[in-house]
């Protein structure tokens, strides 16, 4: 069976809103701190994250979720973690 645990698919890779599998991981960190960045300058609320594997497969996850018409998702953590 062939491993699909590196596998992501997504929009927001490439300049082009086409849905697609992420072939360049390398890439993927830079283009999401461009976002980072974007949504930074343009509100008052700044985020300072950190775009770490675990997180992007997590955050690709989530974002195909959100897309969908209708989308929605239930995220389950550890209590306590991350939070102050």
């Amino acid at each position: 069976a062939k491993d699909f645990n590196g596998s992501l698919f997504g929009d927001y890779a490439s300049g082009e809103k086409r849905y697609a599998p992420i072939t360049d991981m390398e890439a993927l960190p830079k283009a999401l701190d461009e976002f980072l960045v974007e949504y930074n300058s343009s509100e008052s609320n700044q985020m300072h994250l950190v775009f770490f594997q675990d997180a992007i497969m997590h955050m690709s996850r989530i974002a195909r979720v959100l897309r969908q018409p209708r989308g929605n998702a239930l995220l389950i953590g550890m209590g306590g973690s991350c939070r102050q």
